[in-house]
Formats: C-alpha cells, structure tokens, sequence
C-alpha cells in the first residue's frame, strides 16, 4: 500500500499541482501522468485486499 500511496501523493503534489516534473518527458508526456496515478490505485487497492492474509490463516497460533 506504501508504494501506491507515494505514487498517488507524488503525483498529484509533484506532477499536477506544482508541475516540478514530469513522469517522462517526450511526445506522449501527458500521457504518463494518468498511468502513473492509476498504477499507484491498483497497487494500493491491492495492498488492501491483501492486508492481514497471513494472520487469518493463524488458528491458535498453528497454520492450518
């Protein structure tokens, strides 16, 4: 989830609001701003659905 949250953030901060930089710069630079933010989702929503897997395999403290 940390990594899709720095993108999202970074994104949005960096690349949108203030337009220190762009992702890749070139012909198709607007492009890469908006593949940039939906990867950070998808690896944060992911990160969620993920979150605490392990812990509910855990059965009084043996892995079933």
């Amino acid at each position: 989830m940390g990594w899709g949250v720095f993108n999202i953030v970074e994104g949005v901060i960096d690349h949108h609001l203030l337009g220190i930089h762009h992702v890749h710069d070139g012909p198709d630079w607007l492009w890469w701003g908006p593949r940039v933010l939906a990867f950070g989702a998808v690896l944060l929503v992911a990160g969620w659905l993920t979150r605490g897997v392990g812990e509910r395999s855990m059965v009084d403290g043996q892995r079933s």
